[in-house]
């Protein structure tokens, strides 16, 4: 392949891309809900929406706890699935 090499993905971005494409289709659930019922269920999209907020929490801490102990500088990270190697 004349050189190019696949990146291995960040634990982090593995996460974020999970938590977007959950996202992604509970809106698209809640559309077809409302389209088809006329409403959604406001509590069920206040808290799932609102657990982002906690995501974003928990990577931060990852991200500061990696700096503290001085596993790395905070700007690399290890690829996905190589974190006890």
């Amino acid at each position: 392949m004349r050189g190019k090499r696949r990146r291995e993905a960040k634990t982090s971005n593995v996460i974020l891309l999970a938590l977007g494409l959950f996202a992604f289709g509970f809106i698209a659930a809640m559309t077809v809900i409302f389209c088809v019922k006329g409403s959604v269920p406001d509590t069920l999209i206040q808290y799932t929406l609102g657990a982002g907020g906690v995501e974003a929490l928990l990577l931060a801490g990852i991200k500061i706890s990696k700096v503290i102990s001085g596993t790395s500088s905070g700007e690399e990270e290890e690829p996905y699935g190589q974190e006890h190697l």
